[in-house]
């Protein structure tokens, strides 16, 4: 104790202790120091208990691991952390909660003395957990409201992430969260945080800010979840599902790495350990508390330290006086030095789980190679066994509305096929052989869009496989009652029209995806004209099937290039005339967002009047039916404040399809210098993060 005074005399100011102080914590990483001793926290796993966990961890290959970990913690069965907090024991003086935002307090004995405690918890019964800047807004001013009041703060996490859509970041949800942090760093009091589930990136983060992180048997934490990992790390082909196995996830994994600070006694499953996770949270506010009075005995500087923050606050600058006006902190609500205490502490803590190493270290102890991966071969797998499960139980048509329309008008015109009518009534009821026919190709037709929206992104492939599958199976007479939708593709009137037109779904597929790829020369001319040009519009339809006719030649499909092309032309002709395209096309623009995440909705909304709108009146006025019309209105599109949306839109698009160039360039470090400094000298040059391969917080 006297070499830790004698040496703390000699700090300048307790930013450079802190800097010396975690510089050599993070030699400890995940080693007990004197600065945090935590041996009264109770309720915890032993370290020979989680031990033992991650040793049947790493014996699991990767869909075992994703079952005992990632499965157990995104369960919606689970309970949610509300529902927790009002069985910890505590009386509920006030909770309030705001979709998936929840807020308490609650007075524990704890110490012999009736105490009371904040809580801020993610709610994953309401909007899966995720949070909109309203809620990191608000979650901000609760954690400023229990510090006035002196009330030891408890964050439970259970979220798989903020909000990331159009509306969160039209709000500024980038900045409000970093503010949350910027809240949660500066907190004058004891913090203890729990990952009860999912604790996963920007969602997670500001309420890990505390001086002591835990985590229930469930729980798993990183700062981005695995599926978004899988999407960085491409060049390493690995599935979410190898990514998260990789990284390690698990409580037990993190908390050996240092990550975590405990790991609770309580499972989900097991109810009546309830009481853990309550002695772990009081013994936990405890143990914070005791580590900064014997922070504060063995390190006289901070006395100074608090003079200056006292002195800073009786005369304060320019900056100083704008941030108290925001927090409306009076003398009686200013920090005390055991508050500052907690803030450097929790400082401290954060750093220690930062690591670093040199070059030449790395090179010669890492034990990790370079992971590989089978995402490929992972995917393909994972879509041969849910077609498996689509054959052997495929959908009843009775429970398709517009299926079953389309199977009805295809028996009505099956029973009157041979029925003779005479001329007069042919001309206004048509000729049965021919409405038979028609029939058939519009139930066939109403199958492929259903098959396409069902499937997704698969539909290819699926659709393949089907074809290779009827070809394999056996045709048979409908069956009484309510037939499947395979006992329709095996039928011997309707399964040759299925063969005949089933590579047009999958060519209309690409051709979408073309016109995605085409969108800034379309969207730029929409949105200076407000319509586009029939030239435009040909052209376009042009150079995008061009390029998905050279798609489809990668396939296995072996089709004459001709024959291809006016057949397809003539399903699209049907497909464009069809009374309910714009709703079709509105049903696969939703699904699409997803295959397509960078493009925004108005984008979509383009493409979907493309097919709907556009292509159909350029038909017309090729068949000499009307001209041509290519105004663009909102009523049209149906998305509002559209035009604005398109401009920022299109603007997104152009910034994305650089940043998609540039990317295909190699940049150099030389590079970046030589452009953008001037007199750079680099520092630490051989550091490098703990390890390069693997991700963690």
């Amino acid at each position: 104790m006297n070499n830790t005074r004698k040496r703390s005399k000699n700090f300048q100011s307790a930013f450079h202790a802190a800097e010396a102080m975690s510089h050599d914590l993070a030699l400890q990483r995940g080693k007990k120091t004197p600065v945090f001793e935590q041996s009264g926290v109770e309720g915890l796993l032993s370290s020979k208990d989680i031990a033992a966990q991650i040793k049947l961890l790493k014996k699991l290959d990767v869909d075992g691991y994703i079952q005992r970990v990632i499965t157990p913690s995104e369960s919606q069965k689970r309970p949610s952390s509300p529902e927790i907090i009002r069985q910890l024991g505590a009386k509920i003086i006030f909770e309030e909660s705001e979709g998936p935002l929840y807020m308490a307090e609650g007075e524990f004995e704890i110490g012999g003395l009736t105490r009371r405690l904040g809580f801020i918890a993610q709610n994953h019964k309401s909007q899966n957990g995720v949070w909109y800047p309203k809620h990191h807004r608000k979650a901000a001013e609760m954690v400023r409201f229990y510090a006035s009041h002196a009330m030891p703060l408890v964050t439970f996490m259970d979220t798989p992430g903020a909000a990331a859509d159009a509306e969160a970041n039209l709000q500024n949800q980038s900045h409000s969260i970093s503010f949350f942090i910027s809240e949660m760093a500066n907190l004058q009091l004891p913090v203890v945080g729990v990952v009860f589930g999912g604790g996963y990136s920007g969602g997670a983060i500001p309420l890990a800010t505390a001086n002591l992180l835990l985590s229930v048997r469930e729980g798993v934490f990183n700062t981005i979840h695995p599926k978004g990992l899988s999407n960085i790390a491409r060049k390493y082909n690995l599935s979410w599902q190898e990514s998260a196995k990789y990284i390690g996830v698990s409580a037990y994994e993190l908390q050996s790495r240092g990550y975590f600070d405990g790991v609770i006694d309580y499972s989900y499953d097991q109810p009546h350990q309830i009481k853990n996770l309550t002695r772990a949270i009081i013994t936990g506010i405890e143990s914070v508390e005791m580590d900064a009075v014997r922070f504060l005995k063995e390190h006289d500087f901070f006395f100074q330290h608090y003079r200056d923050s006292i002195q800073h606050y009786l005369d304060p600058s320019e900056l100083l006086i704008e941030s108290n006006r925001r927090t409306d902190r009076p003398p009686t609500g200013t920090l005390n030095i055991f508050g500052d205490v907690y803030r450097f502490m929790r400082f401290l803590r954060m750093r220690q789980r930062i690591s670093s190493r040199t070059v030449y270290q790395y090179s010669r102890l890492s034990p990790r190679k370079t992971p590989v991966g089978r995402l490929q071969q992972r995917r393909e797998e994972e879509r041969r066994e849910n077609f498996k499960r689509w054959v052997s139980s495929t959908l009843e048509i009775r429970y398709n509305e517009t299926l079953f329309k389309r199977y009805e008008a295809f028996l009505s015109s099956r029973e009157v096929r041979d029925k003779e009518r005479n001329k007069f009534t042919r001309f206004f009821m048509g000729d049965p052989r021919e409405n038979f026919l028609k029939s058939i190709e519009d139930l066939v037709t109403e199958i492929l869009i259903y098959l396409y929206n069902h499937w997704k992104d698969n539909a290819a492939e699926n659709l393949i496989e089907l074809f290779e599958y009827l070809q394999r199976s056996e045709i048979h007479e409908l069956p009484p009652g309510n037939p499947v939708l395979l006992d329709l593709l095996q039928n011997p009137e309707i399964q040759p029209v299925f063969i005949e037109n089933y590579q047009n779904i999958i060519l209309f597929d690409l051709l979408y995806n073309q016109l995605i790829d085409s969108l800034p020369t379309i969207a730029g001319e929409v949105k200076g004209n407000n319509r586009i040009s029939r030239e435009s519009v040909e052209n376009l339809f042009d150079v995008a099937f061009e390029g998905a006719l050279k798609e489809f030649e990668k396939s296995s499909l072996s089709f004459e290039s001709e024959w291809l092309r006016d057949h397809f032309f003539k399903w699209l002709v049907r497909f464009i005339e069809r009374k309910d395209c714009d709703e079709v096309m509105g049903t696969i623009s939703t699904w699409k967002r997803v295959v397509f995440p960078r493009m925004s909705p108005p984008l979509f909304g383009v493409v979907r009047y493309f097919f709907s709108g556009l292509l159909p009146s350029l038909y017309d006025e090729q068949q000499g039916k009307g001209r041509f019309d290519g105004k663009i209105t909102p009523r049209n599109i149906g998305i509002k404040d559209f035009w604005n949306r398109l401009d920022q839109a299109y603007k997104d698009l152009l910034i994305q399809n650089l940043l998609r160039e540039s990317k295909k360039k190699t940049i150099s470090p030389k590079m970046v210098i030589e452009q953008f400094f001037t007199g750079f000298q680099e520092l630490y040059g051989e550091r490098i993060t703990s390890n390069p391969l693997q991700f963690h917080p």
